[in-house]
């Protein structure tokens, strides 16, 4: 846009400067000549930067029609100013090319376009010449600077831009950050509850049972007393109310405190020899499922090393609005399990299968080497016996 208002402002004061020329049919003419030749260069101007930019580097036509261009750019400039020198009245618009010529780099043409003044200058119009040169030097200081402008102002622009990538990127590092210290708090306190829940279990329950047991024995031996059995009873109540609260609390604690994705993170883990990832996208997994899940995948895991020679596996559980989706591919040797019918592959099945969901086991299509297990479990759970 500077370089356009610059233009306009050169060849608005150009308009004068024909008032200095002698009378000739190409005084009238002039200026259309000039807007046609600036026009043409600023085009093919805009044109070559274009090409150079969405083109990419193997593609033959737009580095020919860049070629061509940087060609034209000088050959109509040099036309101009070689017009010019026949004539004069041309002389009052040469500032606008000496303009174009430093703005768009147009070599030697940056240094000659005085020469095109000689002609004014001959044919008696020396005050043309002078004013065009005068101008034509302001004209290249101009041309200079918004060319300066135009850099820093790109330069600003791309600086911008990268710090807009980086504090992008932070964000997203922040983000990550955050989410990964979340699961590392989840898994504490999911191990911490898990190691409650077997402290309450191996302590507190099993002094519970004892107590009941031994109120139940005193229970028996004082049989005889009414009063006193009656009294032993209702401790022995208590007790036995106290160890079922203890127990649903030691249940409860353990259903929190089990993670199905860390869980099989962890199991992929246990399989030395074998490369695994695990792919989880399921936002709420019901603990039946879960559980089945886990089985699943520890069995199949077991078939891919021991029967299967396999060295990596890949597990993804999906959740879709009507069902969860398990799949495990493997590379290695499918043919060892196919047919066999045995009791790990019954096993997986009945598992998907008790809970109204389908299951399959099939070698991966060629070229591709292993095998696939893959179960799906409906949302709303059929408990089949």
């Amino acid at each position: 846009m500077d370089r356009i208002v610059d233009e306009i402002v050169l060849f608005g004061l150009g308009l004068p400067l024909l008032l200095l020329a002698p009378a000739a049919p190409a005084a009238v003419a002039a200026p259309l000549l000039t807007l046609i030749a600036t026009g043409a260069l600023e085009l093919l101007d805009r044109g070559e930067g274009g090409a150079q930019r969405q083109a990419p580097a193997s593609a033959a036509s737009p580095v020919r029609a860049a070629r061509f261009i940087r060609v034209a750019r000088p050959v109509i400039a040099a036309a101009y100013l070689i017009a010019a020198l026949a004539a004069p009245a041309l002389a009052a618009f040469v500032p606008l090319l000496a303009y174009a010529a430093v703005a768009q780099n147009l070599g030697p043409l940056r240094f000659l376009w005085p020469a095109a003044l000689l002609g004014a200058a001959v044919s008696g119009s020396g005050a043309l010449a002078a004013a065009a040169l005068l101008l034509g030097a302001l004209a290249c200081l101009a041309a200079r600077r918004t060319t300066k402008v135009q850099t820093e102002r790109a330069s600003l622009r791309q600086w911008r831009d990268a710090v807009q990538e980086d504090r992008l990127a932070l964000a997203e590092r922040t983000r990550d950050l955050a989410e990964r210290q979340d699961l590392e708090v989840s898994c504490a306190v999911l191990a911490e509850r898990a190691r409650i829940a077997r402290e309450i279990h191996d302590n507190v329950g099993h002094l519970l049972t004892r107590s009941v047991l031994q109120m139940e024995a005193l229970a028996v031996t004082h049989e005889d007393d009414p009063a006193l059995a009656k009294e032993l009873a209702a401790v022995g109540a208590t007790l036995h109310e106290a160890l079922g609260t203890v127990r649903a609390s030691v249940h409860d604690l353990h259903d929190e405190a089990f993670d199905p994705q860390t869980t099989l993170a962890e199991l992929i883990g246990e399989f030395p020899g074998i490369a695994g990832t695990l792919a989880f996208e399921a936002e709420s997994l019901p603990r039946p499922v879960a559980l089945a899940v886990v089985a699943i995948v520890r069995e199949a895991l077991a078939n891919a090393r021991t029967h299967g020679r396999a060295t990596s596996v890949a597990v993804s559980l999906l959740e879709f609005p009507g069902f969860y989706q398990l799949a495990i591919e493997d590379n290695g040797r499918a043919a060892n399990l196919v047919g066999e019918g045995g009791l790990g592959l019954a096993s997986m099945e009945e598992r998907a299968t008790a809970l109204g969901g389908t299951f399959s086991f099939e070698p991966l299509p060629p070229p591709r080497t292993g095998s696939r297990v893959f179960a799906t479990f409906p949302k709303t759970q059929e408990v089949r016996p």
